[in-house]
């Protein structure tokens, strides 16, 4: 359909017909409507919506009488053909009206003389969503002209600036754009004049990734890293497939949805408006992506039946809109904010490892002279959780590597920690005292360094806990991790373990139940078994202890190791042929092994916590020497 009206919605509100000439007659809560409309998904809202908004001064059916008159005077005005009402909404039809571009400077609505505290509280929000729109925009423009055209890159930079002026992301374009056009001293000019002004009015300081900006246009750093460490995620408004107009459910699981994901250390999320504020612009999922900075998008629906709900859910990679992960949650319709709550929980606790899983795939495809400090790390995770001796080996092989980049890498020296504290827990040490005492050093220093980075909290926990360090200590550091994450499926598998360590074994099982049921496809699925398996030995229900550690097993095959759990616990529970098969198989694995040492190499919170007399009678019972 042609375009039949345009709307000018910056400075003084104007609309022009299809011939050029300006609609005269608006009223102010007219043009407000217009405005409204134009700004709202499909340019449609609810007739409650907007009486409430526009006439919140009258009774219900005095504000929808308004309305309806206020209508009957727009479809009069306006060509015809461009609004639309039935007895529940209002909308523009489809393609007829456009909006005209913003004038630098100019502000949403800037003429509206109407007061009242919903149309003052609609207004705000819109004028935030709208610049927040606009400085996506020049963002993305600038990035896109950065090589190309630097001068023109500038120009976007100072524009988003112009709307933001503590937007540090445009900072860092503007300067990236001075150097490129062979002016780095106005680029650290800038950065002096943002820096003096954010002491003066905020008493802070930049970012970290400016002044790493700006230590490398000085020339004492490499060239400018990936933003952090971290990777970026932006969480964009779901589709609301049974909703009624101005029904806000969607929106609202979207904004738990992202709050929980906002408490994951592993990435940084979008702030909820600037994704908001891309709704109705058309944007695919790479358009989205460069406006916000985003290396990852989000994207869902949402369908109600009745009391059911269901929920569908993406994970798209920002360059190119490939799928990475999807998702359905069928739940049910009772407490509304109880169900958000529920669903966001699932989605951050099932997200963080799929995009872990992107990022390592990411990692693995940069040249080996290339990789960060973050890259190694992440590669480091698959040989980490592979659960064999080589495997752990070579993941504290590239844990060194990326230390050797970055020293004081805390994520690196957290997970090198836990690594080597695994090595006489599981048999692969060959000199358990050196290794536990070295665990504990790097646990020491990786605790002074990620006093909030959750996954590091949980290694940092899990190493003091494996080398007998302090039960307390380790959970006080699992605890915290929660505290900043409660989604972290790993921080509520090692609460399990310090709980079976505490020896309260209820409280135990429900931690490593909460911890599957958060990531139900984890790599370290098979240590919640395991967990659970302790958990059911202790209270005497051993067919389902043995059961689990089957599951485990398969889950990890070379898991040998846990052949001493299957050789106690089935000759506890009387079935000597799969005691003494389990124990042969340990015995190969490690010949001339003895009680003692597999005693020497349980972690000593373990023998502490569990009844560890039966633990030990069941392993000479299923045939290996006491030693």
């Amino acid at each position: 359909m042609t375009c039949l009206l345009t709307l000018s919605l910056h400075g003084d509100f104007a609309a022009t017909g299809p011939s050029g000439l300006p609609v005269d007659g608006l009223s102010a809560r007219g043009q407000v409507l217009l405005a409204c409309l134009a700004t709202r998904p499909e340019q449609r809202a609810g007739r409650d919506m907007l009486a409430d908004l526009l006439w919140e001064d009258r009774g219900e059916e005095q504000a929808r009488a308004s309305l309806r008159q206020e209508l009957s005077q727009l479809r009069k005005l306006l060509p015809q053909g461009t609004l639309g009402a039935d007895r529940a909404s209002v909308w523009l039809e489809p393609g007829t009206v456009q909006i005209a571009g913003a004038p630098p400077g100019g502000v949403f609505l800037d003429g509206v003389a109407l007061r009242g505290a919903a149309l003052e509280d609609w207004l705000r929000d819109a004028r935030a969503d709208d610049a927040a729109a606009r400085v996506a925009a020049h963002l993305a423009a600038a990035e896109k002209a950065m090589a190309a055209d630097p001068a023109h890159a500038l120009a976007e930079a100072e524009a988003a600036q112009a709307l933001a002026a503590d937007d540090e992301r445009a900072l860092r374009r503007a300067m990236r754009a001075e150097a490129a056009l062979g002016r780095r001293t106005a680029a650290l000019a800038r950065l002096a004049r943002f820096a003096k002004r954010l002491k003066a009015e905020l008493d802070t300081t930049p970012e970290a990734a400016t002044l790493d900006l700006a230590e490398s246009l000085k020339g004492t750093a490499p060239a400018p890293r990936r933003r952090g460490t971290t990777p970026v995620l932006a969480v964009l408004p779901f589709d609301d497939l049974s909703a009624e107009a101005g029904d806000m459910f969607a929106d609202g699981v979207v904004e738990e949805i992202t709050g929980a994901l906002s408490r994951v250390a592993e990435f940084d999320v979008i702030a909820r408006q600037s994704a908001f504020a891309l709704r109705g612009k058309g944007l695919d999922i790479p358009g989205a992506a460069a406006a916000l900075g985003a290396d990852y998008v989000v994207e869902g629906s949402v369908r109600r039946a009745g009391e059911r709900v269901r929920i569908s859910v993406q994970l798209v990679a920002g360059s190119d809109g490939h799928m990475l992960w999807s998702q359905r949650f069928d739940d049910r319709l009772d407490d509304l904010f109880d169900l958000q709550d529920r669903i966001a929980e699932r989605v951050a606790g099932q997200l963080s490892p799929s995009l872990r899983q992107a990022e390592i795939a990411r990692a693995g495809g940069t040249a080996p002279g290339n990789r960060s400090a973050y890259d190694l790390y992440l590669s480091a995770f698959p040989e980490f959780w592979s659960h064999t001796g080589k495997g752990n080996a070579r993941a504290i092989a590239l844990l060194d590597q990326a230390l050797a980049v970055d020293p004081g890498f805390g994520p690196a020296l957290a997970y090198k920690a836990w690594a080597l504290a695994q090595q006489p827990a599981y048999l692969w040490s060959d000199d358990p005292l050196v290794d536990r005492a070295a665990a504990a050093e790097l646990a020491q220093r990786a605790a002074e360094r990620t006093s909030d980075h959750a996954p590091s909290l949980v290694a940092t926990g899990a190493a003091i806990a494996l080398v007998g360090a302090g039960l307390g200590r380790a959970t006080r550091y699992v605890e915290r991790a929660l505290e900043i994450d409660p989604n972290n499926s790993w921080g509520h598998m090692r609460a399990g373990w310090n709980l079976i360590y505490a020896g309260r074994f209820p409280e135990a099982g429900a931690a490593f139940h909460h911890a599957e049921t958060l990531s139900p496809l984890d790599p370290f699925r098979f240590n919640m078994k395991i967990g659970r398996a302790v958990v059911a030995r202790e209270i005497h229900d051993l067919d389902t202890a043995l059961s689990l550690l089957d599951e485990a097993m398969s889950l990890a095959p070379g898991m040998t190791w846990a052949n001493r759990l299957v050789a106690s616990f089935a000759a506890e529970a009387g079935r000597m042929e799969l005691a003494r098969a389990a124990a042969a198989k340990l015995l190969h694995r490690h010949p001339g092994l003895t009680v003692a040492q597999l005693q020497a190499s349980v972690p000593p919170t373990l023998v502490e916590g569990v009844d560890n007399y039966r633990y030990r009678q069941g392993l000479i019972d299923a045939g290996i020497p006491p030693g």
